[in-house]
């Protein structure tokens, strides 16, 4: 009996234990706090794009190109004066033309046949398309509807639909300026100048068959087609720097001399005549009339071609 009352403790104790399991391991400590929110990272926003294409710029507007129908040039050698590198003149020393003489200007005219050239006899239709514009002091004669005969001064003749041709007789020969055409002629002291301000292909002729141009046929005809900027000058006398270059406020460049120094071709800024020229301003003050405003338009048209087209550099005004 007193051996069972030694081992009921160790019963209960083991008893105990098993009942008890937390007692074999510890106890899991769990510290209850503020709940963990988790934050998700703020979206990357992409740099702005920048727009790197220039602005547009003003409006492009392409300049008419003129309508090629020009014959190249025929340049016959013997009417070509030779030795005109210098030569002695009474107002100049020596007046030297190596700067000024170029084939250049030669590009502004052709040869064409007598054939032709119209004559007064085969001019016809309406005369309303005719216009002429004259400087103070200027004479002139109409010998008929479409002829006039110019004893000097500076006329501006303009010859538009459904007019066909004008001719212009001058002491040299004479010009013909056919339909959208548009001419100053001027005759002073013996020197005649005919500058086509825009007339293109063969509205602009010139036969000169008088004066030191008399008896001019075969290879030393001088009938040319005119083009538009450029100026033919025929003189009775030997030309010189003054008559080459005179003081108008006209810009030139590229002269050649021809027909034993009494012919010469230029080039000239169209643009610059239209500012500096008598009878375009007298023209400039009719602006009330319809005619008058379309030949001015003709005209400011074809000066921005030209200077698109060959550019406004080496032309010079004489002071």
């Amino acid at each position: 009996m007193k051996s069972y009352i030694k081992v009921v403790p160790a019963l209960v104790s083991l008893i105990f234990l098993v009942s008890s399991p937390r007692a074999l391991c510890q106890e899991e400590i769990i510290i209850e706090g503020p709940p963990v929110i988790t934050t998700p990272p703020p979206p990357v926003t992409p740099p702005p794009v920048v727009d790197t294409t220039p602005p547009p710029g003003p409006p492009i507007i392409p300049l008419p190109t003129p309508r090629v129908d020009f014959t190249p040039v025929i340049v016959v050698p013997t009417d070509v004066q030779p030795g005109l590198n210098s030569f002695q003149d009474k107002n100049f020393n020596v007046f030297n033309l190596n700067y000024l003489s170029s084939p250049k200007a030669l590009r502004g005219v052709h040869l064409i046949p007598d054939s032709s050239f119209p004559e007064e006899d085969e001019l016809q239709g309406p005369v309303s398309g005719i216009i002429i514009r004259h400087t103070q002091g200027t004479r002139y004669q109409k010998v008929g509807p479409y002829v006039v005969k110019m004893i000097k001064g500076e006329i501006l003749i303009s010859v538009k639909k459904p007019s066909q041709t004008a001719l212009v007789i001058t002491p040299f020969g004479n010009i013909a300026i056919d339909s959208d055409g548009d001419a100053i002629i001027k005759l002073e002291n013996g020197t005649l100048r005919v500058m086509n301000l825009d007339g293109r292909g063969t509205t602009i002729k010139v036969k000169l068959d008088k004066g030191p141009f008399a008896g001019s046929t075969g290879r030393n005809r001088q009938a040319f087609t005119i083009k538009p900027g450029y100026e033919l000058i025929a003189s009775k006398n030997r030309l010189n720097r003054n008559l080459l270059r005179p003081k108008d406020g006209i810009a030139r460049r590229h002269f050649k001399i021809l027909h034993n120094s009494h012919l010469a071709i230029s080039e000239f800024s169209l643009e610059s005549a239209l500012n500096a020229s008598d009878v375009v301003a007298d023209l400039r003050q009719s602006l009330n009339g319809t005619r008058e405003r379309r030949i001015l338009g003709d005209m400011a048209k074809m000066a921005a071609v030209l200077n698109h087209m060959n550019g406004i550099q080496g032309f010079s005004v004489e002071r």
